[in-house]
Protein backbone atom coordinates (compact mmCIF):
# COMPACT_ATOMS: atom_id res chain seq x y z
CA UNK A 1 0.00 0.00 0.00
CA UNK A 2 1.48 3.73 -0.70
CA UNK A 3 0.08 6.73 -0.14
CA UNK A 4 1.27 9.53 -2.53
CA UNK A 5 5.04 7.93 -3.00
CA UNK A 6 5.38 6.44 0.26
CA UNK A 7 5.06 2.74 1.20
CA UNK A 8 3.37 2.22 4.48
CA UNK A 9 2.52 -1.65 3.83
CA UNK A 10 4.91 -1.92 6.65
CA UNK A 11 4.84 1.40 8.71
CA UNK A 12 1.90 2.90 10.23
CA UNK A 13 0.33 6.07 8.88
CA UNK A 14 -1.41 8.45 11.54
CA UNK A 15 -4.73 9.53 9.92
CA UNK A 16 -6.93 12.33 12.37
CA UNK A 17 -10.34 12.27 12.28
CA UNK A 18 -11.95 14.03 9.14
CA UNK A 19 -8.90 13.75 7.29
CA UNK A 20 -8.94 12.67 3.71
CA UNK A 21 -6.17 10.52 1.79
CA UNK A 22 -5.23 11.47 -1.40
CA UNK A 23 -3.15 9.13 -3.94
CA UNK A 24 -3.68 5.81 -2.45
CA UNK A 25 -2.92 2.75 -4.23
CA UNK A 26 -3.38 -0.52 -3.04
CA UNK A 27 -1.57 -3.32 -5.00
CA UNK A 28 -2.45 -7.22 -4.65
CA UNK A 29 -0.23 -9.71 -6.67
CA UNK A 30 -1.30 -13.88 -7.25
CA UNK A 31 2.56 -14.14 -7.45
CA UNK A 32 3.92 -16.29 -4.20
CA UNK A 33 7.44 -15.89 -3.17
CA UNK A 34 8.81 -19.57 -2.00
CA UNK A 35 12.14 -20.35 -0.19
CA UNK A 36 12.70 -24.19 0.02
CA UNK A 37 15.76 -26.55 0.14
CA UNK A 38 16.71 -29.34 2.53
CA UNK A 39 18.72 -29.84 5.87
CA UNK A 40 21.34 -32.74 5.87
CA UNK A 41 24.25 -33.83 8.57
CA UNK A 42 27.61 -34.18 7.60
CA UNK A 43 26.54 -37.72 6.18
CA UNK A 44 23.81 -36.53 4.11
CA UNK A 45 21.46 -37.94 6.38
CA UNK A 46 18.03 -35.58 6.90
CA UNK A 47 18.17 -33.17 10.30
CA UNK A 48 14.06 -32.88 11.02
CA UNK A 49 15.42 -31.78 14.23
CA UNK A 50 15.84 -27.87 13.29
CA UNK A 51 14.25 -24.73 12.77
CA UNK A 52 14.96 -22.71 9.39
CA UNK A 53 14.55 -19.34 10.16
CA UNK A 54 14.18 -16.84 7.39
CA UNK A 55 14.29 -12.75 8.52
CA UNK A 56 15.28 -9.87 6.97
CA UNK A 57 18.60 -7.96 6.70
CA UNK A 58 16.79 -4.96 7.48
CA UNK A 59 16.39 -4.45 11.40
CA UNK A 60 14.03 -1.73 11.42
CA UNK A 61 11.77 -4.82 10.80
CA UNK A 62 12.02 -6.93 13.09
CA UNK A 63 9.22 -6.41 15.41
CA UNK A 64 6.26 -8.56 16.98
CA UNK A 65 4.63 -10.59 14.22
CA UNK A 66 6.23 -9.03 10.81
CA UNK A 67 5.59 -11.05 7.78
CA UNK A 68 8.95 -10.89 7.01
CA UNK A 69 9.66 -12.95 9.59
CA UNK A 70 8.72 -16.79 8.70
CA UNK A 71 9.88 -20.03 10.29
CA UNK A 72 9.51 -23.85 8.60
CA UNK A 73 10.39 -27.17 9.89
CA UNK A 74 11.68 -29.83 8.22
CA UNK A 75 9.78 -33.07 6.97
CA UNK A 76 11.52 -36.33 7.85
CA UNK A 77 13.12 -36.55 4.66
CA UNK A 78 14.93 -33.19 5.50
CA UNK A 79 12.98 -30.69 3.19
CA UNK A 80 11.24 -27.56 4.32
CA UNK A 81 9.41 -24.82 2.50
CA UNK A 82 8.45 -20.92 3.49
CA UNK A 83 5.96 -19.59 1.41
CA UNK A 84 4.76 -16.15 1.30
CA UNK A 85 7.70 -13.93 2.37
CA UNK A 86 7.70 -10.44 0.98
CA UNK A 87 10.04 -9.52 -1.88
CA UNK A 88 13.09 -8.05 -0.70
CA UNK A 89 16.46 -9.65 1.23
CA UNK A 90 16.92 -12.50 3.98
CA UNK A 91 18.83 -13.77 6.27
CA UNK A 92 17.94 -17.88 6.86
CA UNK A 93 19.36 -19.66 9.71
CA UNK A 94 18.84 -23.29 10.68
CA UNK A 95 18.36 -22.77 14.51
CA UNK A 96 17.34 -24.98 17.55
CA UNK A 97 13.67 -24.94 17.68
CA UNK A 98 12.76 -21.92 19.84
CA UNK A 99 10.12 -21.07 22.08
CA UNK A 100 6.73 -19.94 20.03
CA UNK A 101 7.82 -15.90 18.79
CA UNK A 102 11.11 -16.26 20.88
CA UNK A 103 12.26 -15.48 16.74
CA UNK A 104 10.78 -11.64 16.82
CA UNK A 105 13.20 -10.28 19.85
CA UNK A 106 15.51 -8.50 17.83
CA UNK A 107 18.20 -9.90 20.39
CA UNK A 108 17.35 -13.25 19.47
CA UNK A 109 17.45 -12.78 15.31
CA UNK A 110 21.19 -10.61 15.94
CA UNK A 111 22.67 -13.41 17.41
CA UNK A 112 21.66 -15.31 14.67
CA UNK A 113 22.92 -13.00 11.59
CA UNK A 114 26.38 -13.97 11.84
CA UNK A 115 26.10 -17.74 10.33
CA UNK A 116 22.95 -17.26 8.70
CA UNK A 117 22.94 -17.49 4.46
CA UNK A 118 22.01 -13.93 2.65
CA UNK A 119 19.15 -14.35 -0.02
CA UNK A 120 16.94 -11.87 -2.12
CA UNK A 121 13.57 -12.43 -3.05
CA UNK A 122 11.67 -10.48 -6.16
CA UNK A 123 8.04 -11.21 -7.17
CA UNK A 124 7.02 -14.92 -7.62
CA UNK A 125 10.51 -16.24 -6.95
CA UNK A 126 11.58 -19.49 -6.09
CA UNK A 127 14.60 -19.92 -4.63
CA UNK A 128 16.85 -22.87 -3.25
CA UNK A 129 18.72 -22.57 -0.23
CA UNK A 130 20.02 -26.37 1.31
CA UNK A 131 22.12 -26.34 4.55
CA UNK A 132 24.61 -28.92 6.00
CA UNK A 133 24.05 -29.19 9.88
CA UNK A 134 26.53 -30.88 12.45
CA UNK A 135 24.78 -33.11 14.54
CA UNK A 136 26.54 -34.64 17.75
CA UNK A 137 26.35 -38.53 18.22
Amino acid sequence: MAVGARDVTDTPIEIRSGQTLANVSIVLTDKLNEINGTVLNAQGLPVPDYTILAFPTDSSLWRPQARQIMTARPDQTGKYRIRGLPPGDYYLATVDPAEQGEWFEPAYLDEHRAGAARLTLGDGDVKTQDFKVRTEK
